[in-house]
């Protein structure tokens, strides 16, 4: 049985010149596994990175939202000390509703706290 999905604080979206995408976020200690990327069309999105850990990546900016709408697959790149840790594709699968308590997903951060975040040191 799946755990509540982590929730990610901070990720990087990259879109090339073909309209794919690249998500950037910490990498975990795992390996992913089927990895599957569910997605509403909201602003939240879920990584099922094994069938039993997910990841939540939320408040997904709303310029991005219509490619990951069309997205068949995702390049994940996770990264830990400046360095990419591993890359895997994830198969997109694009839902009505995500299986998630939207009510219960919260900033982690206050948007003054977070204006004030040196970028550059999030990925150590």
């Amino acid at each position: 049985m799946a755990k509540k999905p982590e929730q990610e604080s901070f990720y990087e979206v990259h879109l090339n010149k073909y309209d794919e995408l690249m998500i950037s976020m910490h990498a975990r200690e795992d390996e992913p596994s089927s990895p599957v990327l569910i997605y509403d069309g909201g602003e939240h999105a879920l990584l099922y990175r094994t069938p039993q850990s997910s990841v939540l990546l939320d408040f997904i900016h709303p310029d991005v939202r219509p490619f990951l709408s069309k997205a068949k697959q995702v390049l994940i790149a996770e990264t830990k000390d400046y360095q990419v840790k591993r890359e895997y594709m994830a198969s997109c699968k694009h839902v009505k509703n995500l299986p998630i308590d939207e009510a219960g997903v919260k900033p982690l951060l206050k948007e003054e706290e977070a204006k004030q975040i040196d970028e550059r040191n999030l990925y150590k």
